[in-house]
């Protein structure tokens, strides 16, 4: 004769379902992210890589020839294909940089910089 109270319960659909829900979960979430300042360092190093490939020789020439009160003012947000992006805090800082381009930093800029400037955009943002 069979002992009922010594078998495992029969497991229901609502059973089965929820240990298969808790698998799935397990798969498809991500881990915990550890806050290890290795983890930081590199990723801020990731960021400036990012940052001074994208802006490459501009910057240096940027530093060199722009006059002190517009790069307090003025960010470099890259340069592609000869366009340099400049990024203003107002539209006062952009006139008064757009009157320095067009009164010779543009040939200042040419002439500093190893790479082809044809243009430099500028746009009002966050600085």
């Amino acid at each position: 004769m069979v002992d009922v109270d010594s078998m495992p319960p029969v497991p229901t659909a609502t059973t089965i379902a929820a240990t298969h829900i808790d698998r799935l979960r397990t798969w498809r979430t991500r881990p915990d992210r550890t806050s290890a300042m290795t983890d930081m360092v590199a990723s801020l190093h990731q960021q400036w890589t990012t940052v001074s490939r994208r802006i490459g020789d501009f910057g240096d020439a940027w530093e060199a020839c722009a006059p002190s009160h517009l790069r307090t003012s003025c960010r470099i947000d890259g340069m592609r294909g000869g366009v340099a992006r400049v990024i203003v805090s107002s539209s006062a800082v952009g006139f008064q940089l757009d009157r320095c381009l067009r009164g010779g930093l543009l040939q200042e800029l040419r002439a500093a910089c190893p790479v082809a400037i044809t243009k430099v955009d500028v746009r009002i943002g966050r600085v």
